[in-house]
């Protein structure tokens, strides 16, 4: 088993980041393009090491160099934990070529141990990018013994252990439990938007430090952090102290215990993975169908309807995108509950909530949009719809239209409890809280799939490397936050006395915007220009 182990996580990670496509690609074009969304990804790497340094770097200052190792630790296990949520489960038990594995004298333990391990290199680059800039700068400063070496290399080699089996487990529920359901997909997708909100939940439940931190604390921080710390997550608070102290025994204990966890889950996984994945690529139909009515529809509502269908039948596509809407939906009705004296108090300066409220919904409903994805969403399939007499501009219409029709009950219902909740003083504060929004939901719609024409995926074997992973999703899915971002901060620097005049200019300017490029998207010369 151990062979087939061995050759099956090599293919596992032989395309890891596309970089085996990147390798042997003959397509010239292709390659600059990769290589240019390479370089993107590499600046944001520096931007994340430069910002863990400065922060370690501030901590030594506050003579908290302690904490370093436990912070970064937790850090970077909350990360793997949170998103490996949506992409757990869908790694371990993806649809795509179990057919041909099923087929092949291949010991299911080995196909979950590959897929593990391929979890396991891809989450190491994370805690490798996150916790060794901090160790360095300890390093660097403090000048620690040889074992802090030892054990700092360790930690990171053990640090994704954890939180990765804790978000399969809770993946394998999912897909175990939706499974079970008619309506698979669907089931999976509302599974893992309620385990999210749980989480922030819970999270907002550990502002704990907020609340009980007192002057006499503040003298004995360290212990502060490191008890928050214990509670969140008690295994960073052992690492850190074990790097610190430069004691193996408690580090090789921790080793030892992660290293039973992962391959208990593994097990565990194994046990139960052909019937999860049988459930889950198999479909059941009866043959009762009767034709009654047969309705005709027109070219962009059946087109719609296809785009509707397409996105409900991928969990991870519906999670990732219906965060967003529903944290408005919540945010509206807890302002209205709770009041927004709350905010107020807590804000380090005055403002107006009811001026500043139209951009900071607009940046939560437009966190993800469905647009910055769909196009690559299509696979190998796009070529059907390419091939079908149909232009540009009706297949891109259709794929804003649904984006829009999704994100409208979640905005009426926001709107409906914003207003009373707010309570604007003028008819054109109360106007521009409705009308903002939804003018930056349709620019960032009309954004997203802009953005998706420009850097399309097709040949991709997993939709989480789409929805999660690619240049689309980060510079298409954030074009509406940027842009209500931009928005606050102008209009926090502006007097007040010009802040309808500022609101109603933005509006023209967004939507003109967005007509000349919606105007540039869907020429009928859209797909030969940009070799789609």
């Amino acid at each position: 088993m151990l062979k087939q182990i061995k050759l099956l996580t090599k293919l596992e990670l032989c395309n890891i980041y596309n970089l085996n496509v990147l390798r042997f690609s003959k397509n010239s074009r292709r390659k600059k393009k990769d290589l240019s969304v390479m370089m993107l990804w590499l600046f944001l790497i520096v931007m994340l090491i430069f910002y863990v340094s400065n922060l370690s770097y501030g901590l030594l200052r506050l003579e908290l160099g302690s904490l370093i190792p436990a912070y970064l630790i937790t850090v970077a296990s909350l990360l793997i934990f949170f998103f490996g949520i949506f992409k757990a489960g869908n790694t371990i038990f993806r649809k795509n070529g179990y057919d041909i594995l099923c087929s092949l004298p291949i010991n299911r333990t080995a196909i979950v141990v590959g897929r593990f391990l391929r979890l396991y290199v891809e989450n190491l680059v994370i805690a490798f990018l996150i916790v060794m800039p901090g160790l360095f700068v300890y390093a660097w400063f403090l000048k620690p013994g040889a074992a802090f070496y030892i054990l700092g290399a360790l930690s990171i080699l053990i640090l994704p252990l954890v939180p990765i089996t804790a978000s399969i487990l809770i993946g394998a529920v999912i897909m175990g439990i939706s499974s079970r359901m008619k309506h698979k997909s669907l089931a999976a997708a509302g599974l893992s938007v309620l385990f999210v909100l749980l989480i922030m939940y819970g999270s907002s439940r550990l502002s704990i430090m907020e609340e009980t931190i007192t002057p006499e604390m503040l003298r004995e921080l360290s212990s502060v952090i490191m008890g928050t710390l214990e509670k969140v997550y008690p295994p960073a608070v052992w690492l850190g102290r074990a790097v610190i102290a430069g004691s193996f025994m408690p580090c090789f204990i921790c080793a030892g215990a992660f290293l039973a966890v992962f391959a208990a889950a593994a097990a565990i996984v194994s046990i139960f993975f052909h019937a999860i994945s049988q459930s889950l690529c198999t479909t059941s139909a009866r043959h009762n169908y009767e034709l009654k009515t047969l309705k005709k529809s027109s070219v962009l509502s059946s087109l719609c309807k296809r785009e509707f269908r397409r996105y409900f039948s991928s969990s991870i596509y519906v999670t990732n995108t219906i965060i967003g809407p529903i944290l408005g939906c919540i945010l509206s009705g807890a302002l209205l509950f709770t009041g927004t004296d709350v905010i107020t108090k807590s804000l380090p300066i005055p403002l107006d909530i009811c001026t500043f409220a139209p951009f900071v919904f607009s940046g939560i409903f437009c966190m993800m949009t469905t647009t910055a994805t769909s196009i690559s969403m299509e696979g190998k399939n796009w070529w059907i719809l390419k091939s079908l007499p149909l232009s540009p501009k009706s297949v891109l219409n259709a794929k804003i239209l649904m984006n829009l029709l999704l994100m409208l009950p979640f905005y009426l219902i926001s709107e409906v409890l914003l207003i009373p909740a707010l309570k604007p003083e003028t008819f054109f504060d109360g106007f521009f809280l409705c009308l903002i929004p939804a003018v930056i939901i349709l620019f960032s719609c009309v954004y997203g799939i802009a953005v998706n024409l420009h850097f399309p995926v097709l040949n991709w074997e997993n939709e989480i490397t789409i929805v999660k992973q690619s240049i689309s999703a980060i510079l298409g899915g954030m074009g509406g936050v940027f842009l209500s971002a931009v928005c606050a901060v102008i209009i926090f620097l502006i007097s007040q006395e010009y802040y309808a005049l500022f609101k109603a200019l933005i509006c023209i300017f967004i939507l003109g915007a967005t007509a000349l490029l919606h105007k540039r998207i869907t020429a009928p010369d859209a797909w030969r220009r940009y070799e789609l």
